[in-house]
């Protein structure tokens, strides 16, 4: 089937109802992706530069699913993700069952935003996978944030990553990026990752842009494009991709749908030259 079919029938239903998607550093196949700028519509470190209420205690559940070309399958799974703010620090987890290039795995991660001060905070996120070859042994993200101008609408963030695969592959990343809140209810994103994996020691740089649209307790629309090089991809237990260029496109829609409850859906389009993916997930949201 026409693989341009595929992407406008998920694009309707992303249109219909989306959230979350990108180009992370290499090797890390269908792994939750290290926490972006995008994250923070969900965290209280943006109330100052925006005014707003915004979504620190909350609760989520869902599933997902892709289609790959070239006789690579089906991926599907499901999740469960959510937030708790104590004080300064608001504390994350997700857990995801993952079934991905004929085999299946548990997906666990814990984290941390801690706010030192007004215009400065950090987050730690480290995470393990359960069986699944293409599930990580170990990764662990840090980010370090800094808010500027007037109405703290400017953020810069520097982050560092270390991931290792269950095969021998270990990846180290640094990661700059900036974020833009503008008086209107638009916001800029981009962000750059200079990943270097070894054996080999092989330089992988990846980037994205993305684009936000809405307000808390509304609506958040948000389009994120991803180019960059790959390292390696394990696709098999034995069979490994490397070196290679790969894009992503995505559209998300986060919208309540009540007071303190909503749906969090998401399309989107990988490519690489030796297939294509395209996946769309949806989930429910309870704040408290």
């Amino acid at each position: 089937m026409n693989i341009r079919h595929h992407i406008c029938h998920f694009l309707l239903l992303a249109t219909m109802v989306c959230w979350y998607g990108s180009l992370d550093a290499a090797g890390q196949n269908g792994v939750p992706p290290a926490p972006s700028r995008t994250a923070d519509l969900l965290s209280s470190s943006r109330s100052e530069a925006t005014g707003e209420r915004i979504l620190s205690n909350y609760f989520e559940t869902g599933g997902e699913y892709s289609y790959l070309t070239e006789s690579f399958g089906v991926w599907n799974g499901g999740y469960v993700r959510g937030a708790f703010s104590v004080g300064r620090d608001t504390l994350n987890g997700e857990m995801s069952e993952q079934h991905e290039f004929g085999d299946s795995g548990l997906y666990l991660a814990i984290g941390d935003t801690h706010n030192f001060s007004a215009s400065t905070y950090a987050a730690i996120t480290v995470g393990s996978g359960v069986s699944g070859f293409f599930l990580p042994r170990y990764r662990a993200d840090v980010f370090i944030n800094q808010k500027w101008l007037a109405r703290k609408q400017l953020i810069t963030t520097l982050g560092l990553g270390y991931y290792a695969a269950k095969d021998p592959h270990r990846d180290q990343s640094l990661f700059l990026g900036t974020t833009y809140y503008f008086n209107a209810p638009w916001i800029l994103e981009d962000g750059m990752r200079f990943n270097v994996s070894n054996p080999g020691t092989v330089f992988s740089p990846s980037g994205f842009v993305a684009i936000t649209q809405g307000r808390s307790k509304h609506r958040y629309i948000t389009a994120r494009l991803g180019y960059g090089k790959e390292a390696y991809q394990v696709i098999g237990p034995a069979n490994i991709l490397s070196s290679f260029r790969s894009h992503t496109e995505t559209i998300t829609w986060r919208q309540w749908l009540g007071k303190n409850w909503g749906a969090n859906a998401v399309a989107d389009y990988y490519g690489n030259p030796y297939y294509g993916r395209i996946g769309a997930s949806f989930g429910l949201f309870k704040e408290f």
